[in-house]
């Protein structure tokens, strides 16, 4: 695959999100896994 040197257009932007791929953070989701992480240890041990 090659490598984008454009930024995508609004109107590339709005299909793709129409068509469910939308950008998701992995971080985000790390983040509340480790909360909850820390929840469950300390309230359960």
């Amino acid at each position: 695959m090659s490598e984008k040197t454009e930024q995508p257009t609004e109107k590339k932007l709005r299909d793709g999100r129409k068509e469910g791929q939308v950008v998701k953070s992995i971080e985000i989701t790390s983040l509340f896994q480790l909360i909850a992480l820390y929840l469950y240890f300390h309230f359960f041990y």
